[in-house]
């Protein structure tokens, strides 16, 4: 391990020195910012005096939705029972769900982890790929390192570049909701309906930081996947493509296979671990967090198997 940080350290260089990764960087807290100035300007339209008549005549409407069952599954019955469950929760605590903090800015914030994934896509796409388009691949490989050690910092690079986009994310939107809200209302606690089906309060803090940790599976997955097909095909192009495109039509696919038992196989169908998680509904009812841990850990050791053996392998004479 003697010459892993200096390449690591190379490696880092390699990233933060050009040009794209600061516009990514810059691109994601404008459209951070956007999103919440739009937000909050629409949010100060609504008056907060009546809030407990806006949500008694939301609950009115549910609770008719989930009474006409008709051409509606499972899952979307279950959303408005739990709907109805924390807007009546609310309004007997009188728990005004408009009166926002910091740690609700954070938590909205957490949606934009997907760009984030696409940022990162696209550099691990590039970082074994681009090696090969640019020749400096030889000059990589006659280092005193062994091609896994390489492999292993180029891999480790991306993994902390997506984190250094996390905490940026986590910090700024912190930040922002302080100065659009105020940091006054700090202890507010979340909402939720926990697997008895009755609505329970719990502390922000850790409901944010549970968001977000769920939110990295995906991440961590797909930029796994893409580094695999920029290791094994050599081709960053193929590598961004695929990854992105897999991203976003992930749930579709999924969706489109529901009624197939070997769904449950599918890595898109095991990334979101929020679905065992406050009574919500699993895709399939022989699934459950255990199952699902188990066949992401799969994916992940199989990719990272492909990466390291073809890399390792692979005559990059020419």
């Amino acid at each position: 391990m003697s010459n892993f940080f200096p390449l690591l350290q190379n490696e880092n260089m390699k990233i933060y020195r050009r040009l794209r990764t600061w516009i990514m960087a810059g691109l994601l807290l404008a459209l951070m910012l956007a999103y919440f100035i739009i937000d909050n300007a629409e949010s100060s339209k609504r008056s907060n005096d009546d809030w407990k008549s806006q949500l008694q005549s939301r609950i009115s409407q549910n609770e008719q939705m989930v009474a006409n069952q008709k051409n509606m599954d499972e899952k979307t019955i279950t959303y408005f029972k739990h709907q109805i469950a924390i807007d009546k929760y609310r309004i007997e605590h009188n728990l005004n769900p408009q009166e926002k903090s910091p740690w609700t800015t954070a938590s909205e914030a957490a949606n934009m982890i997907m760009i984030i994934s696409i940022f990162t896509i696209i550099i691990a796409g590039d970082m074994v790929a681009g090696e090969f388009t640019w020749g400096t691949i030889k000059l990589l490989l006659i280092r005193p390192a062994s091609r896994s050690k390489i492999l292993l910092t180029k891999y480790a690079a991306t993994l902390l570049y997506s984190l250094l986009m996390l905490v940026m994310l986590f910090v700024a939107a912190l930040i922002l909701g302080g100065i659009l809200h105020g940091f006054g209302n700090l202890s507010q606690p979340d909402v939720y309906v926990g697997s008895d089906g009755f609505a329970h309060e719990r502390n922000m803090i850790a409901s944010v930081l549970k968001t977000y940790g769920l939110q990295c599976v995906s991440l961590l997955m797909m930029v796994t996947f893409a580094f695999m097909i920029s290791a094994a095909f050599r081709s960053g192009i193929m590598a961004v493509g695929f990854s992105i495109g897999l991203l976003l039509a992930g749930s579709i696919i999924v969706g489109a296979l529901s009624r197939y038992a070997w769904v449950k196989y599918v890595l898109f169908a095991n990334m979101d671990l929020s679905q065992y998680l406050g009574g919500a509904i699993p895709l399939r009812d022989d699934m459950t967090m255990g199952f699902s841990i188990t066949m992401l850990a799969i994916y992940f050791v199989v990719f990272n198997v492909i990466s390291w053996t073809l890399f390792a392998k692979r005559d990059v004479a020419g």
